[in-house]
Parts: C-alpha cells; structure tokens; sequence
C-alpha cells in the first residue's frame, strides 16, 4: 500500500463507510468508494489494493473515531458532573448516527455482530481509559459492588443491547440508564451473596 496522505486517507474511509450504509458491506465496490470519496479508482488500489486492505483500515478508523469522540463528548463536562448517562448517550448516539451500522443491521446482520464482538475489547480499552473518573465515582464500584472493569463490561452490554433491539422509545431508557446500571449492579450482588451462603 502507498504512504497514506491523511486527509485522503480519512476522505476514502469515511467514503468507504458511506458506501457500506448505502449498498451494503457485500455489493460495496471499489468504485462505489471512488465515486463516494471524489477520487479515481486508481488512487484507491493504489492505496487499497483489495476491499479487504480496505476494511481492516476501516476497522481501525473506526476505534479512533470512537475514541476521539468519545473525548470530545466529555472534554467540556467538569469531572464530579461525569455520570454513566452522559458515557450511554455518547455511544448510543455514535452507534445510531454510524453511516453504516443501521443499515447493515437490517441487511448483513452477522457482519454487526461479527464487528461488534470483535471490537467490544477495543472499546473496553477505550473507555477503561477515558472513563476512569466516571467509573470509579459511580456508586456500585464506591460501595464495593462491583469492580471498575465490571461496570465497564455491563455498561457496554447494556448499551450495545439498546442500540441492537431498541425500543420504542430507547431515548428514556438512555434517561434512566444510570439508575438501571447502578439496580442491576445491586441485584446481581444481592442474588450472588445469597447464592454463596
């Protein structure tokens, strides 16, 4: 592959997942990639020389697109008014406004779950990272419920079931995912305790 020019880079993988929400991952070509991005097909085997060079860049684009949004979604909110919601609004949001998730949804759904268990280690890293201050002052992880690394994974199954088999209306349950967080956290350890006696 060519030395990537980032901008050309982010212009071509930006129009690669514009093409996958319009066609779908398996009738996605590279021409619909070049006519998407404004550039010759050329220029995309140069850089890609086959759709699959394509998608594994793609993958990675996509964890950084998560990151830096994810950042920026909590960049401008002091630390002690960090709370889980925000963090389940931010990725519910990422998910919905994904230019090919939805669709892809519908028409390749193996693919969203393939991709989805793939990256769920990657997003674990990622927001272990960045939600540091937001796990550790959330009350199961305070009162000993639950670990960090614990909360973390059940708020990312939590969301990613939302955003999967949403509801009619998946934005109150955004609203009262922190309080449903913090019960489940509560239940489960209530239920384990019993068990153990």
């Amino acid at each position: 592959m060519a030395l990537l020019v980032p901008a050309t880079r982010d212009r071509i993988l930006e129009a690669a997942l514009l093409s996958m929400g319009r066609v779908g991952l398996r009738r996605m070509t590279m021409s619909d990639v070049s006519e998407r991005a404004g550039l010759s097909r050329g220029t995309i085997y140069r850089y890609f020389p086959t759709k699959e060079d394509l998608l594994a860049v793609v993958a990675e684009y996509e964890q950084d697109r998560f990151a830096e949004g994810l950042r920026a979604a909590l960049a401008g909110v002091p630390e002690d008014e960090l709370r889980l919601e925000k963090v389940a609004e931010y990725i519910i949001t990422y998910l919905r406004q994904h230019p090919a998730l939805t669709l892809l949804i519908d028409t390749e759904p193996a693919f969203v779950l393939g991709f989805l268990r793939r990256q769920l280690p990657v997003f674990h890293r990622i927001t272990e990272e960045l939600l540091a201050p937001v796990m550790h002052n959330a009350s199961p992880v305070r009162e000993g419920w639950v670990t960090v690394a614990e909360l973390n994974e059940l708020l990312l199954r939590v969301v990613l079931s939302v955003f999967l088999v949403p509801g009619e209306n998946s934005t109150a349950v955004v609203g009262v995912l922190e309080g449903a967080l913090d019960s489940m956290v509560r239940l489960a350890g209530a239920r384990s305790r019993s068990v153990s006696r």
